[in-house]
């Protein structure tokens, strides 16, 4: 009995993490090329931090992003970075990009809700 009650109180503690989105808020999209800019592209499919399956990228993305209401990375970002593409995180006024391997280098910097390439000037 006592084995019992172990295995159903570990499984009930993994539960949660696989059965709903981690972010209490999450808005994501892609960033596509527009001329020699990037610009967002929403998408609700597209929630890494939700397991169900993610959107597919269009192809003329160069990332993906989400606004969400803390920086942490979630564990469904992985896959997310599987599909080769920088994911740009955003909360509030600060900004963080995740690469691992990407077949498209984020060398963008933001002005608005446009990213230009290159580095900002000082």
């Amino acid at each position: 009995m006592r084995q019992t009650l172990i295995v159903v109180a570990l499984a009930s503690l993994a539960a949660p993490t696989l059965a709903a989105p981690q972010a209490k808020i999450e808005h994501c999209g892609w960033l596509v090329s527009q001329g020699d800019e990037l610009v967002p592209q929403p998408d609700q499919a597209l929630q890494p931090s939700d397991p169900k399956t993610l959107a597919t990228p269009p192809a003329q993305a160069k990332a993906a992003y989400c606004v969400r209401d803390t920086m942490a990375s979630y564990v469904g970002d992985e896959r997310m970075l599987k599909l080769g593409l920088p994911l740009v995180i955003r909360s509030g006024d600060r900004e963080g990009v995740l690469e691992a391997n990407p077949t498209v280098l984020f060398n963008y910097h933001k002005v608005g809700d446009k990213y230009l390439p290159g580095k900002e000037k000082e």
